[in-house]
């Protein structure tokens, strides 16, 4: 019956983690849903967790994961999520799982004064790793009060293998124009891997994206190895938890 069955609130910031609790699961074929994580620790507090999972073959359907900075951690392991809807600031998406993101609301929300939005965070530090972000039939689009000159990038390269895929999503106004922002300096490094396929929307105009190595196009069959049925061999596990999932592209 939506988000209110289950509310989990947290208080705490990333740098407490080691010291004082958050919300975190870690089992293998964890399936949360109709549930709200929720962490009120407010932007002034930076990086300030909602859900940190671990889990392999965890199941996120129908549910909300509110924060500013860091929201949602997709840290380790093959991980899914189906129309949720993921609130946040810089790098609220991030992690190093293998994670599919489908027919979710992707909210970006007004950051600080000094800040501007990062969706992705994506944290692959070595290329053999089949780890990454895909985000397949997604919607990005502001959230409550938004500043319409807000700068909102798609992600920005947390290590140097950093891997995320946006496709057959529908790409708001509000992502600015080159699309991604350098972690630092002026550029990326030539390791990652970022592409854009086949998105809609007033945002997805990829003719002044940013022009580094990294960023590809890529063709239909490299875009296969980004869902459910290449990427996370999810085919059983997901229809186990009683969840729709579209298996390829």
């Amino acid at each position: 019956s939506g988000y209110n069955v289950g509310l989990y609130v947290s208080k705490h910031t990333k740098i407490d983690l080691l010291t004082t609790p958050i919300t975190a699961v870690f089992g293998k074929g964890f399936v949360a849903r109709d549930m709200a994580f929720v962490n009120t620790a407010g932007p002034e507090k930076h990086e300030a967790v909602a859900l940190m999972s671990t889990a392999d073959q965890s199941v996120f359907h129908r549910c909300r994961f509110d924060g500013f900075q860091d929201t949602l951690y997709a840290h380790s392991n093959r991980q899914f999520y189906r129309e949720c809807d993921i609130i946040g600031t810089v790098d609220f998406m991030f992690g190093n799982s293998a994670v599919v993101f489908q027919n979710c609301n992707i909210l970006p929300r007004q950051p600080m004064a000094n800040q501007q939005n990062t969706i992705t965070a994506q944290g692959k530090v070595d290329p053999n790793q089949n780890t990454g972000i895909s985000i397949q039939n997604c919607t990005i689009s502001p959230y409550g009060n938004l500043s319409s000159s807000l700068k909102t990038y798609l992600g920005r390269p947390w290590k140097n293998y950093s891997t995320t895929v946006f496709m057959h999503s529908q790409i708001g106004s509000l992502v600015h124009p080159t699309g991604w922002l350098p972690w630092t300096g002026n550029t990326a490094p030539s390791t990652i891997f970022y592409s854009e396929y086949k998105n809609v929307g007033p945002g997805s105009s990829m003719k002044d994206r940013v022009k580094w190595k990294g960023l590809r196009n890529i063709s239909d069959k490299e875009a296969k190895k980004f869902t459910v049925k290449e990427f996370i061999n999810g085919g059983k596990w997901i229809s186990d938890a009683g969840v729709s999932y579209k298996s390829g592209l």
